[in-house]
């Protein structure tokens, strides 16, 4: 049930897609007083008394060598656990060099690839500094997320326990293409998220990884309203319905892209009700998150659309199944 009339929600929020934001970035923050260090007043104003905040930092990098990528991304995640490790209010996320580039970038000087440098990377984020999911842009370097160079990263996410958040890149892929007003922003980024869950569903990274957990922000880009047209164009190209298992070895999909789809979670991050309505006709409510984007815009518009579902679905939203993927005690509640 719908009720147009309701008020904003008030209540507590796990919003599973919050950002970092650098100081030098300040001015292009559509709230560009919200903006801080993640101990701004207005931060805290966003979470409350009980509220969570999942934080990420979107990256995206120029050519520079290997060795300085991964050295940025490790200062980057030391910088994430210094701010999230000891307030359980902030979860921290681990950001990734870019897989594509370090795949071709052939060895490092002690010998070892650069891409087996950047897994391990990854692993002391998580292990040793306490960061609690992983970053993904929809691309890197314009490569989608079914490329094998995203492999060894995948596995060790589904290793780790910890989800994989992925977000629209700082670049769409096809942003260069339609720069009349700001037809990147309102779509572009969407198209990314969308083609990437795409690519990353037909190269059967959930059917060889099928523990691993992913949140698809921004309702996955629209993907759910698609599921007729890849039925049909499944069953028109046929030889599209194949990967490589983890033998090496190419098999056909068992299952239609719509059940890979499925087992995805998606926050509802500028979505209106309808929008919710029918992504939890698909996936069910309980594949339903809550995120704000905060710092780009504050979580006015979320409290709006939460204070309009009837409680069962708000509660799971707003915070109980976050709260199961990343596995926060809700005794530590203040009240």
């Amino acid at each position: 049930m719908v009720d147009s009339t309701s008020r904003p929600y008030s209540g507590p929020i796990f919003d599973v897609q919050a950002h970092a934001i650098k100081p030098s970035s300040y001015d292009v923050v559509t709230f560009g007083k919200l903006a801080d260090d993640l101990c701004g007043s207005e931060r805290r104003r966003a979470l409350g008394r009980e509220g969570k905040q999942v934080v990420t930092i979107n990256t995206f990098f120029p050519t520079l060598p290997a060795q300085s990528m991964l050295k940025i991304v490790d200062d980057l995640n030391m910088w994430m656990s210094s701010k999230t490790a000891g307030n359980p209010r902030l979860i921290g996320t681990a950001s990734i060099p870019s897989p594509p580039f370090l795949a071709k970038a052939g060895l490092s000087p002690n010998g070892q690839s650069f891409a087996k440098e950047g897994t391990n990377g990854l692993r002391y984020a998580i292990t040793t500094l306490g960061l609690k999911g992983i970053l993904f842009a929809s691309n890197y370097d314009g490569v989608f997320l079914g490329d094998s160079a995203y492999d060894p990263y995948v596995a060790l996410a589904e290793e780790l326990a910890v989800p994989i958040i992925i977000h629209p890149a700082v670049d769409p892929v096809d942003g260069d293409f339609i720069r009349r007003k700001n037809i990147p922003t309102f779509s572009g980024f969407l198209n990314d998220q969308r083609t990437t869950l795409l690519d990353l569903v037909m190269a059967g990274t959930l059917q060889k990884y099928p523990k691993l957990v992913i949140i698809a922000t921004h309702l996955g880009g629209g993907i759910l309203t698609s599921l007729g047209r890849f039925k049909t164009l499944s069953n028109r190209f046929p030889g599209d319905q194949w990967y490589t298992n983890l033998e090496g070895n190419k098999q056909i999909l068992p299952h239609p892209i719509d059940h890979y789809l499925k087992m995805i979670h998606y926050d509802c991050n500028n979505a209106e009700v309808s929008d919710i309505l029918h992504a939890a006709s698909i996936v069910g409510v309980d594949h339903l998150l809550t995120g704000s984007d905060y710092p780009w815009t504050d979580d006015s518009f979320t409290r709006q659309i939460l204070g309009q579902l009837d409680e069962s679905m708000r509660n799971k939203l707003a915070y109980d199944n976050a709260v199961k993927l990343f596995g926060h005690d809700t005794s530590t509640l203040l009240v």
